[in-house]
């Protein structure tokens, strides 16, 4: 195990699909609490975003220390879900975040959750990937976080992870989004 103490600081910019597809209890309700149990291990070098997408995309949390417990626990609470899927303009806000607080030797990355169903502005599998790579190339990664069954299409969240210079998880419990989220 890494010493918590030893880690560089963090820039996270959670991207949120809250789309009425993720309205399911293994989607965007497991979300939600693996988010909380990940605020416990955040610090005061810490940065946390959130920025939400479905029909338009809104910036639910602006980058706060991670020593503000309650304001991060505040906004992950008011998530809710509704509404079509616009997953490119919630990327490019999100990687907007995430430079305006960009940590030079620091984790600067966005997790993209979402269950993968993009349905409206940017679709294509060749459009996404060539925006997400050229967006990598400001230091930000993309990490993708899959949650749900159904409509959830692995493939392309593994490329979209693979373009973003990140990686790629899928969550369907809480003890699985310990392991991604709070194990080091």
């Amino acid at each position: 195990e890494i010493n918590p103490n030893l880690l560089p600081p963090s820039n996270l910019v959670f991207l949120i699909d809250v789309s009425g597809s993720m309205n399911q209890p293994n989607k965007l309700p497991l979300l939600k609490k693996s988010m909380l149990m990940l605020v416990d291990q955040l610090t005061e070098k810490d940065r946390l975003s959130i920025v939400v997408y479905a029909g338009t995309d809104r910036v639910v949390l602006q980058p706060t220390p991670g020593n503000k417990t309650d304001e991060i626990e505040n906004a992950i609470k008011t998530l809710h879900s509704g509404g079509s899927t616009h997953g490119s303009s919630g990327i490019l806000t999100a990687y907007k975040l995430a430079r305006q607080c960009f940590m030079p030797k620091g984790n600067n990355r966005i997790l993209l959750a979402s269950d993968g169903d993009f349905n409206v502005g940017t679709t294509t599998r060749g459009e996404l990937e060539r925006l997400i790579a050229k967006e990598r190339e400001s230091g930000v990664y993309l990490t993708v976080l899959g949650f749900g069954m159904g409509n959830y299409h692995d493939d392309s969240m593994e490329i979209l992870a693979d373009k973003g210079n990140g990686n790629y998880s899928y969550i369907d419990t809480l003890l699985e989004a310990k392991k991604v989220l709070i194990k080091v």
